[in-house]
């Protein structure tokens, strides 16, 4: 069988389970005695277990396994967490990060991970630390009497048995399961690996005969069993398990109380298989787990049957294909419309209405096809906070707010490294080590707050942080020293401007090159990456009291609502989602503070912006005007009221860019073409918001 047809599928849900476990062991570091916690980390591991050896990566399993085993000491309450522990697991994990990376890039994900491996071992025999511990000792050996009783014939250890009756004490149903796979299998372990999967989907495999480690080497002949606890029915498991290829028997048998006390005493298998056919039926009882039963019977909960995944993973070029086709269904669609109301025939309005209302359901359809929730970017970041401020003796917290808030695929795969850049700026030059916290007064612990929010056609990530805050007496002398800008120069600049000054190439304020930031490399990557994508970036900082950073993102869709205006005799197009109300002024109601227009709106006072001078319209000039339509726009908290000529009504229009040749363009974010083939420019309301 050809593996790399699988490989894809392999590294997608590798990346989905190192995830999944990087996130449960910040979970278990927060509260270390919740065991279901464990539970779902043992399963993510024993299932990416079995995938890479499935698809014969070794090196990656072996790891894994290595792994589980402390996870096994540790859902069976007989390994406490402590942070040498902590601290091995996430090494571990960052290892396979590593092997799945080179498998990513055509490698065999072989790495030398034999110091990892010996501290897991250590752990497993609890001699990791000095003087050792009782409780992996008796782990340890509690481990290696399965082995020896299932070279014995498949026997059960004492507290094997004993969760399996109390399981059965508690109304869950126990089965002893004998599979076996057909003689001209090729890939018995996959085959294992899918039986395994299956039960431990539906309850809790609690022995296998052969060991699981054998099965995955397939160091084992046709058949195998397993002692596991179930929510499913005698009938259900069995005709689940024959259901799974290759598979050429599977007998079910419901275990009691009597039974599991004889499979202590010393009977072989076929004893085992025997005794089991024909049990008595254990009294039913409540499905509810009990409080006071063994871990693996107190995670045991009947799932529901709707749980079943259905979604599939698409290729985002195929998504990018069908966005440009529906793009130009789009623009022929708003065509028909103005033709049908020129021709005014009522069978022709019908039916072009008619697509209108269907193109309308398959063009949010589609959008919501490429939009994704940024919390696939943020929910790596508490793990690396925790690192770093591990590494630096500081004390942080980093609070997530708006992760669910969606944003483009394309923007999301780019934005993930200058992130990981301004939290690593604000971990190493922003938040002050302890002593220098309490020493100003504030708590021992800084905290570091990263916000994402929507703004009319664009998204706004905030990276904020309670630290020292920006020098800008340093920042302005460095600037000068490193011929950013002239002496002169710099005595103008306002505080703002020279903050925005650490975004030049090759600028850095630190003191000592470290690992963290302050490489010589500065912001201006961050800038760099951020512009491409045709966001920006600013910065406010107050000395002593911390600095934000707001990252502003253009959503990329290719086709949004809009209202279409006039200004003169040209066409333009604002984002209906940066709209919050129109209105109709007269020239009295404007009034002047500071030499800024103002007007009062909603029990406030917000700044007009004339449009006519910002895009410096040849026929419109909104100062000649006694009554002047506007349009509020809002940018976060903050609203402004923008004159316009007039409206021309709402439409959906295809965003389009303009091109390497006219970038950087002031309240521009690109154009459409309009139902009569003009082309209009789409204004940016966030530029004109300050």
């Amino acid at each position: 069988m050809d593996m790399n047809a699988y490989l894809s599928m392999f590294i997608d849900e590798s990346n989905d389970h190192l995830q999944a476990l990087n996130e449960n062991l910040l979970q278990l570091e927060s509260n270390p005695e919740d065991l279901t916690i464990v539970q779902s980390i043992f399963r993510s591991a024993h299932t990416l277990k079995g995938m890479s050896a499935t698809m014969g990566f070794e090196d990656l399993a072996s790891l894994t396994h290595e792994m589980e085993n402390v996870l096994d000491l540790v859902r069976n309450s007989k390994l406490q967490m402590d942070s040498f522990i902590f601290d091995t697991l996430f090494k571990g994990l960052d290892a396979l990060e590593a092997m799945v990376q080179d498998i990513i890039g055509g490698g065999t994900g072989q790495a030398d991970v034999s110091a990892i491996v010996a501290s897991l071992q250590a752990i497993t025999k609890s001699d990791y630390k000095a003087g050792g511990v009782a409780q992996p000792a008796a782990a340890s050996s509690a481990e290696s009497a399965p082995a020896a009783n299932s070279s014995a014939g498949g026997l059960l250890d004492q507290f094997q048995a004993s969760v399996l009756e109390q399981s059965i004490e508690s109304g869950h149903k126990v089965y002893f399961v004998q599979v076996s796979v057909l003689e001209s299998c090729l890939l018995k372990a996959a085959r294992a690996y899918m039986v395994f999967d299956l039960i431990e989907r539906n309850g809790e495999v609690i022995q296998s005969n052969p060991s699981v480690q054998d099965l995955e080497q397939e160091k084992f002949d046709r058949s195998f069993t397993i002692f596991t606890i179930s929510s499913l029915s005698e009938p259900e498991l069995k005709e689940q398990l024959l259901a799974i290829s290759e598979i050429e028997s599977v007998d079910v048998a419901l275990m009691d109380k009597e039974t599991l006390s004889s499979l202590i005493q010393g009977p072989s298998s076929a004893s085992v298989a025997a005794a089991v056919e024909s049990p008595a039926a254990p009294s039913p009882k409540s499905s509810a787990p009990g409080s006071e039963a063994a871990p693996a019977a107190k995670k045991q909960a009947p799932p529901s049957n709707g749980a079943v995944s259905r979604t599939i993973r698409v290729d985002i070029d195929r998504l990018d294909t069908l966005m440009n086709l529906f793009s130009e269904l789009l623009i022929d669609r708003v065509r028909l419309e103005q033709l049908s109301s020129e021709i005014n025939r009522n069978d022709l309005t019908e039916t072009v209405e008619h697509m209108a209302r269907v193109s309308s359901d398959l063009q949010n359809i589609v959008l919501k096809l490429r939009m994704v929730p940024v919390d696939t970017v943020f929910s790596r970041f508490p793990r690396m906070i925790r690192d770093l401020a591990k590494s630096m003796d500081k004390k942080i917290e980093l609070v997530i707010t708006g992760a669910d808030t969606e944003l483009d695929r394309t923007v999301i795969d780019e934005i993930g490294d200058p992130l990981v850049h301004l939290l690593r700026n604000s971990i190493d030059h922003g938040i002050e080590t302890v002593e220098e916290r309490i020493a100003a007064g504030k708590p021992e612990t800084g905290t570091i707050q990263l916000r994402a929010f929507h703004s009319g056609n664009h998204v706004f990530i905030e990276v904020e942080e309670d630290g020292r805050g920006i020098n800008t007496d340093k920042v302005r002398q460095i600037a000068i020293k490193n011929k950013v800008l002239t002496e002169e120069e710099a005595k103008k600049l306002s505080v703002d401007q020279i903050n925005m000054l650490i975004f030049a190439a090759g600028f850095s304020t630190a003191d000592k090159i470290s690992d963290i930031s302050g490489r010589g490399v500065g912001l201006d990557v961050v800038r760099s990456k951020i512009t491409s994508l045709g966001g920006n970036v600013s910065i406010s900082s107050e000395q002593g009291k911390g600095t934000k950073f707001s990252v502003q993102l253009p959503l990329t869709l290719s086709i949004i609502s809009a209202m279409l205006i006039q200004m003169g005799s040209e066409k333009y197009a604002m984002p209906l989602s940066s709209i919050v109300e129109t209105a109709i002024i007269k020239r009295e109601q404007i009034t002047l503070v500071h030499g800024q227009p103002m007007i009062q709106f909603r029990n406030t006072v917000i700044p007009i912006v004339s449009l006519s001078k910002v895009l410096e319209c040849p026929d419109f000039d909104d100062s000649t005007e006694e009554e002047s339509e506007i349009i509020v726009v809002r940018k976060g908290d903050k609203h402004a009221a923008i004159i316009i000529d007039e409206f021309i009504g709402q439409s959906e229009i295809v965003l389009k860019s303009l091109g390497k040749y006219l970038t950087n363009i002031h309240a521009v974010s690109g154009a459409t073409i309009l139902g009569d083939g003009y082309v209009a420019l789409i204004i940016d309301p966030n530029a004109l918001i300050k």
